[in-house]
């Protein structure tokens, strides 16, 4: 009788335990630190995804972040190009602050990289108690020093240059070669980089200790090369660029869906903020319709791009925010959400948007922004968005994004006083900045 007394208690407990066991790795975390995921495309058309009604790019799993949170219709980046939009992201601080205002030179240097005075979102976020992952392109710098792990990251899989092979590098250089942390990894064995990302983001969400996770996934998807899966583009009955731009989608959308899945199975989706953004407009034969100019450029065409967030937990779903966001936002917005109330580094240009997301307030996220790539530089204030392309020889124009985000209807000669003050506070915004430090080069690199 004792025996089979003993026995169903252990049979009990065990079950107790399964029971448990599902809920475990969310319980072990700090419900007041959310976990944060980046999710953030390379060089893709601001019309390849149907969230914004692109029909031949569908990409559902994107979707669905809007669905479950906030669509950012004014959502931009601070850098025209890779690097320097980078550089933003991961400082909270126009990068032109400290002089990362192009593309980082595709050569091995000592100096050339985000500079170390510089605080980065992991850096604050690894302070508090977090695992801190990047995973893909890095984009930063290539000597030790620039690397991840020495930027606030506890972990790092992926590549230090700007762009490489989808597929397994034979002969790799110091640069494109793949990392794990900070050992190469040899021989390379994947099947296609953008799902290998998405499987190392799962992993890390699978196995992670009690920590909260603040995971950064940069996709080099879909810069070039256009290197796809065959059964992608067989999918598609075609074989051209465009072909292949909208089967590297297809590849980014099951990729974000494959992280999305990983994070509902371990049940922590409501204490969980994931962003997705791309890092600048469409590069050269990629479709930004209806905006105008593209990666490089200061027109709507190459700094605004796909913006949504959720947080089930916290924001409400089908959000829609038309009022102007920018990438800087994301660290001071994270940095809140985890309970950090300042970053020890260099003042922040980006703000909380939580408030304003919640209803706590409806004050104007941003006054103004601006943007400068060498001669080129725009400032929007409010619906007025000021601009000088053609590499500093054209004359200001003057566009109302309201009812003109095509920007084809210049007003400067309509509304000079705005020109004025415009140019001004521009003028005042870049006094003390930096000369660049290291050159312009062409922006499409």
């Amino acid at each position: 009788m004792k025996t089979s007394i003993g026995i169903y208690l252990v049979a009990a407990m065990f079950a107790a335990m399964c029971l448990i066991t599902s809920d475990a790795w969310a319980a072990s975390k700090d419900p007041a630190k959310p976990n944060v995921i980046i999710l953030f495309s390379d060089d893709a058309g601001y019309n390849e995804f149907s969230l914004h009604g692109a029909e031949l790019f569908p990409t559902p799993r994107i979707n669905s972040i809007a669905a479950n949170g906030v669509r950012f219709t004014n959502g931009y980046v601070s850098g025209t190009v890779c690097s320097p939009s980078r550089a933003g992201l991961l400082t909270g601080r126009y990068q032109n602050r400290f002089g990362h205002e192009f593309n980082i030179p595709p050569a091995y240097s000592e100096t050339n990289g985000l500079p170390l005075e510089e605080t980065t979102i992991a850096d604050v976020m690894k302070q508090a108690g977090y695992q801190t992952i990047a995973l893909g392109k890095w984009h930063l710098g290539y000597a030790d020093k620039f690397h991840p792990m020495e930027r606030g990251f506890t972990d790092f899989y992926g590549f230090l240059q700007g762009a490489r092979s989808y597929f397994p590098l034979n002969k790799p250089t110091r640069l494109n070669q793949l990392l794990r942390d900070r050992k190469p990894v040899r021989p390379e064995r994947f099947e296609y980089m953008t799902d290998e990302l998405a499987h190392a983001a799962t992993e890390y969400i699978a196995n992670s200790d009690d920590k909260p996770l603040f995971m950064y996934v940069a996709f080099n998807a879909i810069h070039t090369p256009n290197h796809v899966l065959q059964s992608d583009l067989d999918s598609l009955g075609e074989d051209t660029r465009q072909a292949k731009h909208r089967a590297m989608t297809i590849a980014l959308d099951r990729a974000v869906g494959t992280i999305l899945d990983a994070i509902d199975q371990q049940g922590i989706q409501d204490n969980t903020i994931v962003i997705f953004l791309n890092d600048n407009g469409g590069a050269i034969g990629h479709d930004n319709t209806p905006l105008r100019g593209r990666k490089g450029s200061t027109w709507e065409g190459g700094i605004r791009v796909p913006f949504v967030m959720q947080w089930p937990g916290k924001i409400a779903r089908g959000k829609v925010v038309n009022q102007p966001v920018i990438a800087l936002d994301i660290f001071p917005t994270v940095m809140k959400a985890a309970g950090i109330s300042e970053s020890p580094g260099l003042p922040l240009d980006g703000v909380d948007l939580i408030p304003f997301l919640t209803g706590e307030t409806n004050s104007l996220l941003h006054q103004t922004l601006y943007w400068k790539s060498g001669q080129n530089w725009a400032v929007r204030e409010g619906d007025l968005k000021l601009i000088v392309a053609k590499g500093g020889s054209g004359k200001p124009e003057l566009y109302d994004l309201h009812k003109d985000p095509e920007e084809q209807v210049n007003i400067a000669a309509q509304h000079p006083e705005d020109v004025v003050k415009l140019k001004s506070k521009y003028t005042e915004w870049k006094k003390d900045f930096p000369t660049p430090t290291w050159g312009g080069g062409r922006p499409n690199k």
